[in-house]
Order: structure tokens, then sequence, then C-alpha cells
């Protein structure tokens, strides 16, 4: 609003009669100067008269508008707006089981809110008796986890848990499965690692057979039982908490999609040079290689195999040789010469963040590079998973293997056993690689 428009919103003429009584006193001088003649003189005394009466007025409305105490003077002083603080936060995965009835969600928010928590996603899972509330939330540092379970058990909630959550998960549960699926579709991420990410930090135990009164394809509340694509079960439990049906159902189809992509997936097949000149073939070992890696073994000698295992050999028995094929936590990768037979064996086995190596190579291929071939390989896989430390653990006379970890980039760290000495390497992780 602009100052004329102001003054007209507050009944403010003491201008305009101001303006227009100059007008009128300028033209009645005007006019007695011009004409001069006696008959005008009436006229210009009119002008004249009622310039001086509205010069009056506005001179007395203007006395009696200045001796007011204006707005802004009077105005209260306006209230300063305080300033943000930035609290550091972290983000949270929660679950609780609450019952189904009008107002608990509004509790638990409340509770939640005077921690200074703040929501980002959350998930229904209806279940029997009420439902199961899973909320990904940022809460301050200096809240502990005991402090947010507490809250949560005050506003209603049972059998709540909470678990430090990766940025990553804020994605929404559909972006999230395809980008999984499309992980294990393309080798960036394994099976168990997709579950992890699915469910949170569940615990998942390989099993030749289920164990009562779980059975395949089923579960009972903290645990369920799936088949594992590459033989055996895998049992998932969950301490403090419960599956619901529809993480079952995420988990179930996980597991389908796994073994869909290992039965129509074409495996990725590298080709490397040993120093000789050989071709060599380097895939991802199958359970259906049992019969030609039994064969290799054989062909090893008893010191390379002990090298190797610090024993005779795999576990006994065709399980112990399918369990080293196809490992729940692991890859296993061939080298095979040009007329098929397997010359070299390399085996990434990992847990969480740390992963470790072994390679075995038959006694009449080592000092070609067929070491080295699987080394680089089984790196390059390592980093793709979002692995972050590779160990490997020899014998401190096994000269070769030494030499072949350095080239793979590892660095004598230590003794921890006479007679053994124990490698290492820092890896970086290649960007959209699943950690969990």
């Amino acid at each position: 609003m602009t100052s004329g428009q102001h003054r007209h919103a507050r009944g403010d003429w003491t201008r305009e009669l101001i303006e227009l009584a100059a007008l009128l006193l300028a033209a009645g001088t005007a006019n007695v100067f011009v004409t001069g003649l006696p008959s005008q003189a009436g006229g210009s005394l009119a002008l004249l008269s009622i310039g001086a009466v509205l010069l009056v007025a506005g001179a007395a409305r203007w006395w009696r508008h200045s001796r007011r105490p204006s707005a802004e003077t009077t105005a209260p002083a306006a209230v300063p707006i305080p300033e943000v603080v930035s609290v550091q936060q972290t983000l949270w995965r929660l679950r609780a089981s609450v019952t189904d009835t009008p107002g608990r969600l509004a509790r638990l928010a409340g509770g939640l809110a005077a921690l200074g928590a703040d929501i980002r996603t959350m998930q229904v899972h209806p279940v029997a008796g009420g439902v199961v509330d899973e909320v990904l939330l940022h809460v301050p540092t200096q809240v502990s986890r005991r402090e947010l379970i507490a809250a949560v058990e005050a506003a209603g909630g049972c059998e709540v848990t909470a678990e430090r959550a990766d940025v990553r998960e804020l994605d929404d549960v559909p972006t999230r499965t395809a980008k999984l699926a499309i992980d294990l579709v393309n080798g960036g991420t394994d099976l168990i690692r997709a579950l992890h990410a699915l469910l949170g930090q569940v615990a998942v135990h390989w099993q030749e057979a289920p164990e009562p009164p779980l059975e395949v394809g089923s579960f009972t509340g903290a645990a369920m039982c799936l088949a594992d694509p590459g033989g055996g079960v895998l049992v998932l439990e969950r301490p403090g908490g419960s599956f619901t049906p529809a993480e079952f159902a995420r988990a179930r189809a996980t597991v389908d999609l796994a073994e869909s992509c290992r039965a129509r997936v074409r495996p990725v097949l590298d080709v490397a040079r040993t120093a000789t000149g050989a071709e060599l073939t380097v895939r991802l070992a199958a359970r259906a290689d049992a019969e030609l890696v039994s064969a290799f073994h054989e062909r090893c000698s008893s010191a390379a195999r002990y090298r190797r295992y610090f024993s005779p050999g795999p576990a006994p028995g065709e399980r112990g040789l399918q369990r080293l094929l196809t490992p729940a936590l692991g890859r296993s990768l061939l080298a095979l010469a040009p007329d098929g037979d397997v010359v070299g064996m390399g085996n990434l086995m990992y847990d969480g963040d740390s992963g470790e190596l072994a390679l075995l190579v038959r006694d009449d291929w080592q000092r070609q590079g067929v070491g080295t071939a699987l080394a680089r390989k089984l790196v390059e896989q390592a980093e793709e998973l979002g692995i972050g430390t590779l160990t490997a653990h020899t014998h401190v006379d096994n000269i070769a293997i030494a030499r072949t970890l350095r080239g793979a980039g590892l660095r004598l760290v230590g003794a921890p056993e006479p007679g053994e000495w124990s490698w290492s390497r820092e890896l970086r992780r290649k960007a959209g690689s699943a950690v969990t």
C-alpha cells in the first residue's frame, strides 16, 4: 500500500485540503492580476475567501493530528524469531506391536515427538489382535536406544525393537525391493544380504534340513524357514520381535527370485591367460560342479590341500563339498583349463563388513598366474558386495601364495599362530554396492 492509499484508508484528508486551498488562493490571485477589472473583484474575492477557509481548516487538522502519538511509536515491539539450532540426528528403524484402536498412532507419535524425533516413513503390518508399526525416524543423537524403546512402551507399544538404519532405507518399499531385485540379477548382492536389507537385522542360519516345529516355507512368529537355492534351508530369526505375514511373503518372493536367477541367468565368464599363454575360463561354481571339483581335489597333492584348508581337505562327504561350492555367505570361483578340467579354485567367505579369501591351485598349474587371476576376480567381487576389509591366512612357508596375495593388494599384518601369517587389505566400496 502506498502512502496516499494509507492516508485514505485512515480517513486523513489534511494534505488534500491544503493542496486545494493553495490552488484556490493561486487562482484568485492570478485572476486579480490578469483582469484587474472591478467587475471581476467579486469572483476573485470568492476564490480567495474559500481558499483561506480551506487553508485554515487544513492547518487546524494538521495541528490536531501532529499532537497524537503515531501508531509506529505505540505499536508493541516485535517478538524476535528464535534462531533455529541445528541438532545432529541419527536414523533409526523402530518396530512395535500395538492394538488397533483409535488414537493409538497419535499416542505413539506424541511419545516420539517428546524426544525430538522426526518420523520419515511408516509401514503398518496387520497381525492377529492388532498391528505392527515399522517406523524410520530421525532422532537426536543424544537419545539412547533405551530411551527410544521406553518412550514407545509408555505410549502403549510392546515387543519394541530399535536399531540403527541406513539412509538408503528411506526409499519406499517398492523402490527398495526393485533395487534389491536388480542387484540380485546383476550379482551386486547375494540372497543373505538381500534378506537383511529387506527385513533389517535378522539372524540367518544355514541348515541341511529344517528342525521342528519349522517346516520349509513356513514361519512361526519369531522364525521362518525358506529353501536355500543352493541346497539346504535358511532359518531366519528376529530376537525380540515377530515376523509378519507381509514380511514372510516378501522374503519368500526374494528367495524365489534368487532361485530363478541361479537357474536362468547365465553365469558371467571371464577369460584369463596364464604365463605360458594358456587360456583359462573363470566362472562362479555351482553344485552341479561337485564331480569336477572332487576330481580337482584328488589331483592336488596332500601338501597343497593342507596349505589351503589347514587340514587334509574340505569337510568330508558330498555335503561338505557342496557347501564349499555354494556357501550361504560366500562365493566360489573355478578356473577351467581349455579341456574343461578345474585347475584352480578361489573362495570368498564374508560376514557383514569383512571377508576372507582362500585359493587352491593344482600342482601342475602352479606359478602360471592361475591364483593371480582368481584373486583379482575375488577382490573385484568383494568390492561390488561392499566388503570393507579383506583378509587371508597362510602358512609361513607358502611363498607362492604370499606373492599372489601381495599382487592382489593384501599386506602382511601379523602372525596369529606360530607358523601362520595373516594378510589384510582395506577395500573401497563401489558406488551402489549393497551394504547391510
